[in-house]
């Protein structure tokens, strides 16, 4: 062989079987076994120059990798589109082995524990034969290697397409989940064949609620267009009848919709996966109604000017199952009307350009509760203290950065400390990683004299704000001073406050006298909603602190928790957070003193950049006055500022040298929708009075809380408001929501031994 076939197992680490002349497969017994197989590269060497007409191939298992073996290509592009997977771009993003024309395999890197799969189709015109569209290879299987010769048309296999030794590429997500679940995916994989006269996988009609006399139900169906309501509901279509689960993680279209207008759901996520298919009625139903029958009966006879017959009974079947599907949608918290997740935030949002978008995977995969809106957070923060004091543009904006998720307890928000730490230990930067708070601004700037770059996850943010609002609590005052002040510091140098030193032991002096040169602080803080809006108030807002935050509300509320799932970093992401945290040439480690900061790389803004970043902050300008006398004025001061930061995160998460308009564009959309987003939230909080707020939550929790009901004490151990009032204005609270709001209150246990249980209820669905 011409080709230096140890080079395989040298650079890439692969293990190598050995194939028989004239063949594409080994014959000898146990060649399986990574033991048996060529590793070693001189001994690859040898055994080819003494068999130089043998084959080659790659043992998968052993080597940590996987093909994709493409037998038909269109047809192979028809099931990936179908499933919402680009294929272009995964053509061009694996280097691709050919032996013979229109057919191909991709090579990829890949987790040792997936086994083979492949698709079969029947034969266009003749159903009775079958033809493999593709493959997906892996476990104890082999490929054929250039430079082996194919057996069928004597000529060499060549590598096309990305070069094996820029390194492979890991196998994408959305592929590994098809690998995973193929069991759920292949009979949808079947039915994409568009002359498949029948398909294999059948779903059954689920039970129904029975339209009454005047058919209200068959009218809601005649009336509204499946595709529509599919759309509205967050369901995004990826072809002419397939569709793409509104809390789908995989990325793949599992949702089809049918000719007579229903449709069925292959996602294990999506509430509507129960083998089962629904339709209009159903849809609407669950989204609008959480499977109240009635209800939904009563509004469409309404909505449709429809006479409903008074002594209509309801299928009793479907009721129960109904209740199921809207079990589910409150479990996944996706209900539109009443929840609106991530419905209306621009969908380029929810991903980060780059490399970064390898931290969202990371969260979304091993997340027992997801939380979308948190993971590109959790990038971005990533990227922020990766960069820490090594980075810099041209107009001296650094990376650090500071982020509020502001989520419902037991929705999931604290899994970004756990991805930040678990990414950076794996990269090997544990030393970037903080505490969980600083109780003083002394601790702030000890902190960053032994690590000048860190991350500070902070639990309960609203909490130590509002701590630090108490009287006696001057240290954690000054800690947030502190905070605020190193903010603005990154390219300048942080100070301890003044203190009388000349009564102190030398050492202590010493220590307070210390400096700390371009720190960088990246701040992560978590807070419940009640728990943020009891923390602040307009001179808060106004105050400088909260417009140094990239403030993310999730509407996404207390979730059931999900299966975890193990995962790693990938390789791309590693070398990317290494390569940035040790950017400056010769260091071989972070630069972490607090007095000597390393030489920062600088990274320009390209004149379309500039121009853009000009036309944001005229925007800004007049957003200012136009909020001047609000107290909302000043969130807007950093976002210029903050866009910058973040554009230069972006910029280099592309692999770029300088910041051009896609990372600059991307930057200044995300921060002005939160922005925005975060003057709403305060703008409504200001306008409702404690009084007000507190009637608000209160019966948000009764409502919640559905037929179970709840005490009195159980709304003071559940809603803050309300248990830091006196028994006088709890009960006027109470009194209030019964006259306005129709709750009710009853003895849970009346006629029944005991003691009384006296809840309070919302009020019955007429």
């Amino acid at each position: 062989m011409k080709f230096p076939v140890q080079d395989y197992c040298s650079k890439l680490g692969w293990f190598l079987v050995s194939i028989p002349p004239g063949t594409k497969g080994p014959t000898k017994f146990g060649w399986q076994k990574p033991e048996r197989a060529l590793s070693d590269p001189e001994q690859a060497r040898l055994y080819y120059e003494e068999n130089p007409n043998h084959n080659v191939g790659l043992l998968h298992g052993a080597s940590g990798t996987a093909a994709i073996d493409i037998d038909h290509v269109e047809n192979t592009q028809l099931i990936f589109e179908s499933l919402g997977i680009d294929f272009s771009e995964l053509m061009q993003s694996a280097p691709q082995i050919i032996g013979r024309e229109n057919r191909g395999k991709l090579i990829f890197k890949a987790p040792p524990d997936l086994i083979t799969h492949k698709i079969s189709w029947p034969v266009e015109g003749d159903p009775r034969k079958t033809e493999v569209v593709f493959e997906l290879r892996a476990g104890s299987v082999q490929d054929v290697l250039p430079p082996s010769i194919h057996p069928d048309t004597g000529r060499p296999y060549e590598w096309a397409g990305r070069s094996i030794f820029d390194g492979l590429p890991e196998l994408p997500p959305q592929l590994l989940t098809l690998w995973r679940e193929w069991d759920r995916f292949r009979p949808q994989l079947q039915d994409i064949c568009p002359w498949k006269k029948k398909a294999e996988f059948q779903p059954t009609r689920k039970p129904r609620p029975k339209g009454d006399s005047t058919s209200v139900i068959d009218k809601f169906n005649e009336a509204h267009d499946m595709h529509a309501l599919l759309v509205q509901y967050g369901y995004k279509p990826t072809s002419r009848d397939r569709y793409l689960s509104p809390n789908s993680t995989s990325g793949l279209a599992g949702v089809k919709l049918f000719d007579d207008g229903r449709a069925y759901s292959h996602h294990a996520s999506d509430p509507f996966d129960n083998a089962h298919t629904f339709d209009a009625f159903e849809l609407w139903l669950q989204f609008e109604h959480m499977g109240n029958v009635q209800k939904a009966v009563k509004d469409a006879a309404q909505m449709l000017n429809v006479t409903q017959d008074p002594d209509h009974e309801y299928d009793r079947e479907a009721i129960e199952h109904g209740a199921k599907v809207a079990a589910r949608i409150m479990s996944t918290n996706k209900k539109k009307s009443q929840d609106n997740t991530t419905g209306d935030i621009p969908e380029h949002l929810l991903s980060v350009p780059g490399v970064l978008q390898d931290v969202v995977n990371y969260y979304t995969v091993s997340a027992i509760k997801p939380q979308p809106q948190f993971a590109v957070q959790c990038a971005i923060a990533f990227g922020s203290v990766s960069m820490g004091r090594r980075w810099v543009t041209d107009q001296r904006n650094f990376s650090s950065l500071y982020f509020l998720n502001i989520g419902e307890t037991g929705s999931g928000k604290e899994h970004t400390k756990t991805v930040i730490e678990e990414l950076l230990e794996q990269s090997g930067l544990e030393d970037l990683i903080g505490p969980a708070g600083y109780t003083s601004s002394a601790g702030v700037l000890s902190t960053l004299t032994k690590k000048p770059t860190h991350v500070s996850v902070i639990d309960e943010l609203g909490r130590q704000l509002k701590a630090a609002s108490a009287k006696g609590m001057q240290h954690k005052a000054d800690a947030i001073t502190a905070i605020m002040e190193c903010f603005g510091r990154q390219d300048g140098t942080l100070r301890q406050q003044g203190y009388a030193t000349n009564t102190m032991k030398s050492a202590d002096a010493e220590k307070l006298e210390k400096v700390v040169k371009r720190p960088s602080l990246t701040l992560v803080g978590m807070s419940t909603p009640s728990e943020f809006m009891q923390a602040i108030g307009g001179g808060d807002v106004a105050s400088g602190l909260l417009n140094r935050f990239i403030i993310v509300k999730s509407e996404i509320g207390v979730q059931m928790s999900q299966k975890k799932r193990r995962s790693s970093i990938s390789d791309r992401l590693s070398s990317w957070a290494k390569d940035h945290a040790r950017a400056s040439e010769g260091d071989l480690d972070t630069g972490n003193s607090h007095d000597m900061p390393p030489h920062p790389l600088e990274v320009p803004f390209t004149q379309e950049a500039e121009d853009l970043l000009r036309k944001y902050e005229e925007r800004l300008v007049n957003a200012i006055k136009k909020e001047t006398g609000t107290g909302l004025e000043a969130m807007y001061n950093r976002s210029r500022e903050i866009a910058m930061r973040l554009s230069l995160i972006v910029a280099r998460s592309m692999g770029q040298d300088e910041i051009g308009v896609d990372a600059m564009q991307w930057s200044i959309d995300y921060v002005d929708y939160y922005a925005l987003q975060t003057i709403e939230m305060f703008r409504a909080n200001m306008a409702e009075g404690p009084f007000e707020a507190a009637c608000k939550a209160v019966y948000a929790r009764i409502e919640k809380a559905g037929l179970a009901g709840l005490t009195e004490r159980e709304l003071s151990r559940s809603v803050s408001a309300f248990a830091n009032m006196d028994r006088r204005k709890r009960a006027d609270i109470l009194d209030a929501l019964q006259t306005d709001r129709g709750i009710e209150c009853r003895n849970q246990n009346e006629g029944a031994k005991g003691r009384p249980r006296f809840a309070y209820f919302s009020p019955p669905i007429n």
